[in-house]
């Protein structure tokens, strides 16, 4: 079984992330976390210059969208309006790249009290709507990824919070390791249906450290060829440095993976 890789590159890091993905036969996901660049005038020239590049060569491209600090449902309207213009823009400028996929996250803290979720969920409703009718006119699927999420179920709550049927999941095992009460199989079973894309990186169970696959405590043997199974059509983003990817393409070589 062979599945379809590829690397999580920043825009600013492209230049040399372009020939190993040429070279290993890898797509490639653009980071879009610089909102300086992002929000900026040249961004939408510079995406479609880069466009040409990838075309030329033929590559699969997704996007990950902004979020750092992010909040569609914050009860700050300035931040609830900067957060709903940053997913708009990640979305053009997605679009610019001529990417397939955007991945975004919730924003929800579930560190704050049970009480305070449906005023998130109606404040965050519209701002998700608009994204996904810009998503929609550009011929773009966002993808819904879990990060801090303590249960499937909870996840599956804010997921149809916002869905109407056109989002996807981006489904990250290595956020589960380290903040779900649930194990790999209820994510799957859960949601597993949903999941078109994949974040794929390692760590040791204390921080997010976005290791080569074999090289934190994930028993990714376990249960990754179950997944790539289950979730065939996916597209699956090696979520760490190039050089920690071209170890981890060594490691799904020994799971018959790659």
């Amino acid at each position: 079984m062979t599945v379809q890789l590829l690397l999580s590159v920043a825009f600013s890091g492209l230049d040399p992330a372009l020939e190993v993905a040429v070279r290993e036969g890898l797509g490639i996901e653009v980071t879009l976390y610089d909102t300086a660049w992002l929000m900026s005038d040249s961004a939408l020239e510079d995406a479609a210059r880069m466009r040409e590049r990838f075309a030329a060569r033929d590559l699969t491209i997704t996007t990950h969208g902004p979020l750092f600090d992010l909040n569609p449902g914050s009860l700050d309207p300035a931040i609830r309006a900067y957060s709903r213009e940053a997913f708009l823009r990640g979305i053009a400028v997605s679009s610019a790249l001529g990417a397939g996929k955007v991945v975004y996250h919730t924003l929800f803290n579930p560190l704050l009290p049970h009480s305070v979720l449906p005023g998130w969920k109606r404040l965050s409703r519209p701002v998700w709507a608009e994204a996904l009718d810009a998503a929609d006119a550009a011929g773009l699927t966002i993808c819904l990824e879990n990060s801090y999420e303590a249960t499937a179920e909870f996840f599956k709550d804010l997921f149809e919070t916002f869905d109407d049927g056109r989002l996807r999941m981006c489904y990250d095992p290595a956020h589960v390791h380290l903040y779900s009460r649930d194990g790999q199989s209820a994510w799957v079973v859960t949601l597993g249906h949903l999941v078109t894309h994949l974040h794929l990186n390692d760590n040791e169970g204390s921080s997010d450290d976005h290791l080569a696959l074999g090289e934190g405590e994930i028993p990714y043997a376990s249960f990754l060829p179950d997944l790539c199974l289950a979730c065939e059509a996916a597209t699956i983003v090696l979520e760490m440095d190039v050089e920690r990817a071209l170890k981890s393409l060594e490691y799904l070589h020994g799971l018959d993976l790659w």
